[in-house]
């Protein structure tokens, strides 16, 4: 209880459906008495009280019979929770920091070394080589490149030749399955590795041969694989936009059909995005930072939203601000709970 509240939220709010909240966590259904909802009585401090869903801690029956006791199980499934099970997995062993203090006061230089811990239980697991972590479903890279804009490894030798065919990219072998499959002309550019292989010796895509039969489509298989395409950053312009653009527009056939809108060529992808509408407001910027939580840290995120506001000028900065400020100054919490042992939101935001 804090200031005659209880600090896990009880009791939770009753209501007919399951719905998920603006946290990321979801509000489970908790049935009131008159929507047949059920409830108990019990004796506390020689008082009878009755006791409805809105006290009950989410569990999960298999847990609790296993473990033979309460186990409290919710469904988190924002963005933030694929951010943190990245970084859990691939932050390494416990760290131990000692300083090593000097008896002259006037030197200002400390010495410190970082060491590591490894606990008996994880000294066991790593010596028995159990598994430390799985990866699904299969995640394939997709580049983005303006037209001629690929990157290009050559030789003394093969320079010219390379010069003048350079190699594909999945981009380019998109727009070439665009121009000659019908169903790869239906999906979007980061839909592809659903359907196709990505032959990196032959630089093509190739029809999944296994999987989940696609209706109405004979010989196309779906899998659970997915693509992502590599963060552009707003500073490289035309680059940003072909992006958005392929973030938006199913089965383009070439980078000329990228710029073309309703039968208009476009002298840059900036102005294509204009006329589809994508650059009306700030929702490209929004977009732009939601994908930087995801995969960038705090430094890089704050640094993004620098770039943003002084070379980009979105049309409403503070509600960016707003939306994305948790994110932006996740690493300065930490900082000033180091330094003043105790920082609430409104010294964070001051700060």
């Amino acid at each position: 209880m804090a200031d005659g509240k209880c600090t896990k939220r009880y009791p939770r709010p009753l209501v007919a459906e399951t719905v998920t909240g603006n946290d990321g966590y979801p509000v489970y259904r908790r049935r009131s008495k008159e929507d047949n909802g059920r409830t108990i009585k019990v004796k506390v401090q020689n008082q009878e009280i009755e006791i409805g869903n809105e006290f009950i801690v989410p569990y999960c029956p298999l847990l609790s019979r296993i473990f033979e006791t309460h186990a409290n199980v919710e469904s988190c499934h924002s963005a933030k929770s694929i951010k943190y099970l990245c970084k859990y997995v691939t932050k390494g062993s416990d760290m131990a920091v000692f300083g090593i203090a000097s008896e002259n006061v006037n030197d200002e230089i400390s010495n410190f070394q970082l060491g590591r811990y490894v606990s008996t239980n994880e000294a066991l697991w790593r010596l028995l080589s159990f598994q430390i972590h799985e990866r699904y479903p299969t995640v394939v890279h997709l580049a983005v490149h303006l037209e001629n804009g690929q990157r290009v490894y050559f030789t003394e030798a093969n320079a010219a030749q390379r010069a003048e065919r350079p190699p594909s990219t999945t981009l380019t072998s998109f727009f070439a399955m665009c121009e000659s499959d019908p169903f790869a002309a239906t999906l979007m550019y980061v839909e592809m590795p659903k359907y196709y292989t990505w032959n990196q010796s032959t630089k093509k895509f190739q029809r999944r041969k296994q999987g989940t039969p696609v209706p109405d489509w004979p010989q196309v298989f779906s899998t659970d694989a997915l693509g992502r395409m590599y963060t552009v950053h707003p500073r490289n312009g035309e680059c940003f936009y072909l992006r958005l653009l392929l973030v938006n527009v199913r089965g383009p056939k070439s980078f000329a059909h990228l710029k073309t809108v309703n039968g208009h060529q476009c002298q840059t992808y900036r102005e294509a995005c204009q006329l589809l509408g994508l650059l009306e407001n700030d929702s490209h910027w929004d977009l732009t930072l939601a994908d930087s939580v995801v995969s960038s840290n705090a430094y890089q995120i704050r640094t993004l939203f620098a770039i943003i506001i002084t070379t980009c000028f979105p049309s409403q900065p503070i509600q960016l601000w707003n939306k994305y400020k948790d994110a932006i100054c996740e690493d300065i919490l930490h900082r000033l709970r180091i330094q003043t042992n105790n920082v609430c939101g409104i010294n964070l935001e001051n700060y």
